[in-house]
């Protein structure tokens, strides 16, 4: 063990993280088939010696036995005879006996297949009552009836089958012909439905004959049936809800000739929440199943009608408006939704005093959201709202048309301003097309345990305008009472600005009771990586305060679930899109309240050891910082306190200040001082400047590197369209080497002969040309060689210094990419080809840091050239070797090489105050 290992052994056992090794031992054995081998690991403990085990006259010590498992006692498992080290017992786990009938179920199947056809077949014929004469029930009718629904499959006469299915009316009948059977029913053996003697007994009112039936066609879940309905004054005065009390749900209110059963109504809900599947598609499957021929006359538009009002009631139902007075009429706006059971709520599930509690404990009683705008659930501009009506406008989840249109009309011609370059999404403003389209998505509002909030949804016009926004948003959180919100949203850093400026303009419906400092806008993590580096550190969930581990991406995933059904949506009329959406939201927050018990458990499972491995390392690391740098560490301190308290004004903790200026800046400021004190304006002048000339000259020497790593790869290849790119590059680069020579002899002509002219270059000359800098040339005629002109070393420095800060911060990029690339590798990839991939991706990160580090180091020893020893020596550490294997995570050192890691302050204190910010994120869970 090296003296290093050794260092960190003992600095872990001081800090209490130390564990004793244990002595285990693996026992290792095949599987029946022979084709896996089983590893299991189990720990040796020593016996205590006792007093007569010391003798020697006894006899040898004590062995060291194996401790076996548990399974190793089955008293019916025997367990194998292995081999192991002397003084060793061992018992391995015996073999699991195998069952072909689950290892390989459909090999087990093929022997019995003809079997299986043979019993297909017999369902087609009479089976066992192909001898029979007599009804088996009767025994006088002639049996040549049978129900397809009834189980057996009983062959029985046409009067004991009307008295088995006097309840069951909906059943299929098939008819024997001699050689095969036909579809026949019960309406055609003479079966009447009385709705108010369902017993089939007869009664007096009803009128005689075919006068007193009604064909009714019911759909149901095995298809289409028509059936005679027998009416009578026994009932109920309407024939609506003489159906509705036998489960059928007539289609229409008045005089109703197509019916519904509740079967076939639950049948679809279920399939069209879970599986997707659209009223058409359903409706064919059933059309189909009653006559393949499609000569059954259209109920889809009924159905249609139907299946809207079974939704629109089953959210009343589960929302226990039929227990209220007032019924469906009296309900609230967001009155049907299925509200959040874990997010606070006053009078429901916070205590007592819960307003004056500490800022300490405050936050377990904020509410937290995400909204974002979802561009693929749009809808056609067909018919409108006159004819195709919505049901429960605002009563759930979407917001009511009428006053949410009179808002956003205010607002039409209005331009949103928005100044954050860094997410493309705020381009959606006015850049979606519109035409031909009622609405070009939705904006939505979610709780962070991903339920949708009440009157939290609303169809956008045009883009994602902030009018929209603002009112879906207020609308959602109006009402609910709570003294804190943390709001998520993608660009959170724009729409939170001017919010409580556009806020005094809301309506009534929608004024909200919470200032501005009770409100925090954060943007979601996965997408505030995209933002400017500002936006970063001060919206990122990581590090604001009472945050938790939320991350503010909940509403993004729930459009999984509800873009499967965009392209119904898309074409619905105005209402009947409005109650889809409000029934699927419904159903995920139902689903996703059933299974809090076990997502919340399995949350807490995780979240209690990370708090405690986060908490322990924190110290161990603040404890390290203040014995080493006590002042900083009072210093960031100080600063994320200040920062937590004003985030804007105050500068943030978690952004490394970007001190060191890029070759593009530097080149700008030359090109600016060149153009002001040029006597040409043109564009050629600047282009032969020698800002210029310095700068063609790094660019050919990084050409020529790259061109060596082409014509290796050409060789390596027989494709001959790299060999014309390559030869394309030649040209280029031959190109730029013969502009060089001719501005070389301007600014630096001491280098040439003028009694000799210049050899004529070739492509053959691109590859060997030598590339002669102020920095190649010697200080004592340094200033000889550039022609008196001292400026132009100092154009070199200030290039070369900027490279060497490129190459710095693009070597630090590759470190960490190479990090995750590794880790990701060890984690989630598996198999040959995912392998070669994640290698393949491993090596081009590994190329880039090579890349990175040989850039570093040509442009540190050309400024070391130029200026020799001195202060920047402190900026531009010599990179060693060391200094490109990136340390394990969390990981504390004692000891720093003297390279340029030791001297990464910024990036240290920033990993100073993530380590805490992240620490307290665990702990507030």
């Amino acid at each position: 063990m090296t003296s290093r290992s050794n260092k960190k052994s003992k600095k872990a056992r001081q800090q209490g993280f130390y564990e004793p090794p244990t002595a285990s031992a693996q026992i290792l054995s095949l599987s029946a088939d022979g084709r896996r081998l089983n590893i299991a690991s189990q720990h040796i403990h020593d016996h205590h010696l006792g007093p007569s085990q010391n003798n020697p006259e006894v006899g040898p010590a004590a062995e060291i036995t194996l401790q076996p498992s548990d399974e190793a006692h089955n008293e019916a498992a025997v367990p194998e005879v292995m081999e192991g080290v002397e003084g060793v017992t061992v018992v391995a786990k015996p073999r699991a006996k195998r069952y072909p009938a689950s290892d390989e179920p459909l090999r087990t199947w093929i022997p019995f297949r003809q079997e299986y056809l043979d019993e297909a077949l017999r369902h087609e014929g009479r089976g066992l009552a192909r001898n029979s004469t007599a009804c088996p029930r009767c025994a006088q009718g002639t049996p040549t009836l049978r129900c397809s629904e009834c189980s057996g499959g009983e062959m029985l006469c046409a009067a004991c089958m009307l008295a088995d299915h006097a309840r069951l009316p909906l059943h299929r009948i098939q008819q024997w012909e001699g050689t095969f059977f036909t579809m026949t029913s019960l309406r055609q053996l003479g079966y009447s439905v009385r709705p108010a003697h369902q017993d089939g007994s007869m009664c007096l009112t009803s009128p005689p004959g075919d006068e007193g039936i009604t064909p009714i066609t019911v759909i149901h879940t095995n298809g289409l049936h028509v059936v005679n309905v027998r009416f009578c004054s026994c009932g109920p005065e309407e024939r609506r809800s003489a159906f509705l009390r036998m489960s059928w749900w007539p289609a229409t209110a008045l005089d109703p000739r197509t019916c519904a059963t509740f079967g076939v109504l639950r049948q679809f809900h279920m399939l069209n929440l879970q599986g997707n599947v659209n009223i058409y598609d359903f409706y064919k499957s059933l059309e189909i199943a009653t006559d393949n021929t499609g000569l059954e006359d259209d109920r889809a538009q009924a159905m249609t009608l139907m299946v809207r009002q079974w939704r629109h009631v089953l959210l009343a139902k589960r929302a226990g408006r039929g227990h209220d007075h007032t019924g469906i009429a009296g309900t609230c706006q967001g009155g049907l939704a299925v509200d959040c059971r874990a997010c606070p709520k006053p009078g429901v599930n916070l205590p007592p005093g819960w307003e004056n509690a500490p800022i300490e404990d405050a936050w377990l009683y904020q509410l937290m959201i995400s909204q974002d705008a979802n561009f693929r659930l749009k809808n056609r501009l067909r018919t409108g709202s006159h004819e195709d009506p919505w049901l429960g406008p605002g009563l759930a989840y979407c917001v009511d048309d009428v006053p949410y249109g009179e808002y956003i009309v205010q607002f039409a011609t209005q331009e949103d301003i928005r100044t954050c370059s860094g997410f493309a999404a705020l381009l959606n403003a006015l850049t979606r097309n519109a035409k031909g389209l009622r609405a070009t998505g939705v904006i939505s509002v979610s709780c962070r345990h991903e339920l949708f909030l009440g009157k939290g949804m609303g169809d956008m016009q045009k883009g994602e305008r902030w009018a929209n926004v603002d009112y879906v948003l207020a609308s959602a959180v109006k009402g609910t009472g709570v003294r804190r919100i943390v709001d998520s949203y993608d660009v959170g850093c724009e729409h939170g600005k001017g919010f409580f400026v556009r806020a005094d303009e809301f309506p009534e419906l929608i004024q909200l009771d919470l200032p501005s400092d009770a409100w925090v806008f954060v943007v979601p993590k996965f997408h505030v990586s995209a933002h400017k580096p500002e936006c970063q550190s001060v919206y990122s969930p990581n590090y604001v305060p009472y945050t938790a581990r939320f991350d503010g991406e909940h509403v993004e995933r729930l459009w999984s679930f509800l873009n499967p059904s965009a392209s119904s949506l898309k074409e619905m009329g105005p209402g009947a899109r409005k109650e889809t959406l409000d029934d699927l939201c419904a159903f995920n927050n139902w689903r996703k309240t059933v299974k809090f018990g076990e997502q919340l458990l399995r949350l807490m499972v995780e979240a209690l050891p990370e708090a405690n491995v986060h908490k322990k390392e924190w110290q161990a690391f603040n404890t390290k910082l203040l014995k080493d740098r006590p002042e900083e560490v009072k210093e960031w301190e100080e600063m994320v306190l200040a920062w937590e308290q004003d985030r804007q004004g105050s500068p943030s903790p978690f952004m490394i200040q970007t001190r060191e200026v890029t070759r593009a800046d530097v080149r700008l400021r030359l090109l600016a001082e060149e153009n002001l004190t040029s006597v040409n304006d043109t564009a050629a002048s600047l282009e032969t400047g020698p800002s210029a000339f310095i700068v063609l000259g790094l660019d050919i020497r990084a050409a020529q590197r790259n061109l060596a790593l082409q014509r290796k790869e050409t060789e390596q290849s027989d494709s001959s369209m790299l060999r014309i790119n390559l030869q394309k590059r030649l040209a280029t680069l031959l190109g730029k080497i013969r502009k060089f020579v001719q501005l070389q002899a301007v600014y630096m002509p001491s280098l040439h002969d003028p009694s000799s002219p210049p050899r004529a270059l070739t492509v053959l000359d691109v590859d060997s040309y030598s590339v002669v800098l102020p920095s190649d040339v010697p200080s004592d005629r340094r200033l000889e060689a550039c022609g008196g002109v001292a400026r132009l070393p100092a154009m070199e420095d200030e290039l070369q210094y900027a490279d060497a800060s490129d190459a710095l911060e693009s070597l630090r990029h590759s470190l960490r990419m190479r990090t995750c690339y590794n880790q990701d590798k060890i984690a989630n990839v598996t198999g040959q080809v995912p392998n070669t991939k994640a290698r393949s991706l491993q090596e081009s990160v590994d190329q880039a840091v090579k890349n990175a580090a040989a850039r570093y180091r040509r442009a540190r020893h050309a400024v070391e050239q130029l200026r020799g020893p001195g202060a920047w020596q402190e900026s531009l550490r010599p990179l060693l070797d060391t200094d490109l294997i990136r340390p394990p995570l969390f990981a504390l050192d004692e000891e720093l090489e003297e390279g340029l890691i030791a001297y990464a302050d910024e990036h240290s204190r920033m990993e100073t105050r993530m380590a805490d910010a992240f620490e307290a994120k665990w702990t507030l869970i």
